[in-house]
């Protein structure tokens, strides 16, 4: 259960309220959107129901930080295998068989031959386009499978095709999801 009560989100140096008295339910199954015009506080807000973000005050319930997973605009790439790009952030074991499989659902089949296998190093935020690398961090999701995740523009790099198809996956998983983003099309995919 995810719950916001008279929340309020103030910039890091407290020069500025960017959100004011907030309270809402995000109920199971919920699909939350947050929109709003560049510098208002959607990401700063996301960060909030998240636990990542404490400028401010106001009550915010949540559920175990292990069963939520935040993806920001630009994900967190290790320099790693790829393995290790996949089960980040839970370091759970996983067939190659299974992994593989991800990889498909993602559009990204070809990345274990491409780069050398599973347990190949490189630097993935230099090989890796944004897009792949945001397509990588839902493949991170549809393993990990939590019951909440929290995404920061986490398609912007996407064409809307592959934003449609991964939100359709997501739909799928029967997670709570909260979104924040700029494309009129992100409304296709939650109800709030």
């Amino acid at each position: 259960h995810l719950a916001l009560e008279n929340l309020t989100v103030l910039t890091p140096n407290s020069e500025q309220t960017l959100v004011s008295d907030l309270s809402l339910q995000i109920a199971p199954n919920d699909r939350l959107l947050i929109v709003g015009a560049s510098g208002c506080g959607k990401s700063s807000l996301l960060r909030a129901i998240a636990g990542l973000w404490t400028n401010g005050n106001g009550q915010i319930s949540r559920p175990d930080v292990n069963e939520m997973l935040f993806l920001p605009q630009r994900p967190y790439m290790l320099l790693g295998s790829l393995r290790e790009q996949l089960i980040y952030p839970y370091n759970y074991t996983r067939s190659d068989e299974t992994l593989a499989d991800i990889l498909n659902q993602v559009n990204l089949g070809d990345l274990p031959k491409r780069f050398g296998g599973w347990d190949t190093v490189h630097d993935w935020s230099s090989v890796l386009s944004l897009g792949q690398q945001q397509r990588l961090a839902f493949a991170r999701i549809l393993l990990s499978q939590p019951a909440y995740a929290m995404m920061d523009e986490a398609t912007s790099a996407l064409d809307i095709d592959n934003e449609r198809y991964l939100y359709t996956l997501l739909a799928e998983m029967h997670s709570v999801y909260v979104s924040v983003g700029h494309r009129p099309s992100l409304l296709d995919y939650h109800h709030k």
